[in-house]
């Protein structure tokens, strides 16, 4: 380098930068920063329940029956093709047969089979804060198979005592298959394990709940099926007389499931069977969810759902599911079907594929 190259980088000066924020602060800064971002994270997120475990376990026996009636079904013949059961729930019956009594809509049916559906129930019927081994009666038509063992599994991860009370008609895409008809689900559900209850009584649904308007074929099918399972099959008339024997079935097995006796905690209904809601006009406008008011009958016979809320037990009807799903934060006819724990709605978030 020259004389004159040497002089000339000795003059330039070499600045450096420097910091006027002294270390402290900045630290400060970034700590605060950190903390408002876990703020505004924590503050868009919902905590996970305290009953996540519960409903993760309702919503995993939900996936074990599908695992069940799929195989029962394709052993049968009778599995629905993927343009009717795209999600293979095994949950989705035939459109019209000899037990099928009125019209049903596909997209709730399939709705219900979601095992996020049982974790929804599983999270209402918490909110009642019931003792483990409380009795609960649930009563059930062959409509929503899917709906139906969504409140089974519901109340038995909650460590509840299901009493089932079923009307073995359907409408539409429910349990409609003659010889795999609601009691033969649920039979095969019980012999796998997937669930415990037994059915404590049935009808045979239609009108006036004991056949009427059903093909002769239908009635003997399901005679045939509660007489397999050893159901007992209630045919008293009128409804009244009906709903009066319904009930001397619920307090014999609250009784046996609770010694000296008690009242259910809870009555869900699924559906929109006659011995549930009865004859009452005012029965078909409760509206679904967890009843606060119940309406009077002015006129008609009051069904068993009726009459046990009436002395005060909570009711939690299971029917519109297109409002139920809006409510409850459940997509409506999804396909494919969400993996179970995922839905902050309805178990918080946080945890991830179930883990």
């Amino acid at each position: 380098m020259t004389d004159t190259a040497k002089a000339a980088s000795r003059a330039t000066p070499r600045w450096r930068a420097r910091s006027r924020i002294p270390p402290a602060w900045l630290a400060a800064v970034a700590v605060l920063s950190v903390a408002l971002w876990l703020g505004a994270e924590f503050a868009t997120r919902h905590p996970v329940h305290p009953r996540y475990a519960e409903m993760l376990n309702a919503a995993r026996a939900m996936e074990a029956a599908s695992r069940v009636l799929v195989t029962e079904r394709q052993l049968r013949g009778l599995m629905q093709g993927r343009e009717i059961d795209p999600n293979r729930t095994g949950m989705i019956g035939s459109e019209f047969t000899a037990i099928t009594t009125t019209l049903g809509d596909l997209a709730a049916k399939r709705t219900t089979a979601n095992p996020d559906f049982a974790a929804a129930l599983v999270r209402v019927v918490a909110a009642l804060d019931l003792p483990r081994g409380m009795p609960v009666v649930i009563i059930v038509s062959g409509s929503f198979a899917g709906g139906n063992i969504a409140a089974i599994t519901a109340a038995e991860a909650l460590g509840l005592r299901p009493v089932v009370i079923a009307s073995l008609s359907a409408s539409m895409w429910g349990a409609t298959d003659l010889e795999f008809n609601w009691l033969d689900i649920a039979a095969a559900l019980r012999a796998r394990g997937v669930i415990r209850a037994r059915v404590a009584a049935a009808v045979l649904g239609g009108d006036g709940a004991v056949g009427g308007g059903m093909d002769a074929a239908g009635i003997a099918a399901l005679r045939a099926s509660a007489a397999r399972d050893d159901v007992p099959l209630i045919e008293a008339r009128p409804l009244e007389a009906l709903i009066d024997a319904l009930l001397g079935r619920v307090n014999a097995s609250i009784v046996d499931a609770v010694s000296g006796g008690a009242r259910p905690g809870a009555i869900i209904n699924v559906g929109g069977a006659l011995i549930g809601l009865g004859s009452c006009r005012e029965s078909y406008e409760l509206p679904p969810g967890l009843a606060t008011r119940l309406p009077s009958c002015t006129a008609g016979t009051p069904g068993l759902a009726i009459r046990l809320a009436q002395a005060g037990v909570p009711l939690l009807h299971v029917l519109n599911i297109r409002r139920l799903a809006v409510e409850w934060g459940l997509p409506f006819d999804p396909v494919p079907l969400p993996a179970p724990g995922n839905n902050a709605a309805i178990y918080g978030s946080v945890r991830r594929n179930g883990a």
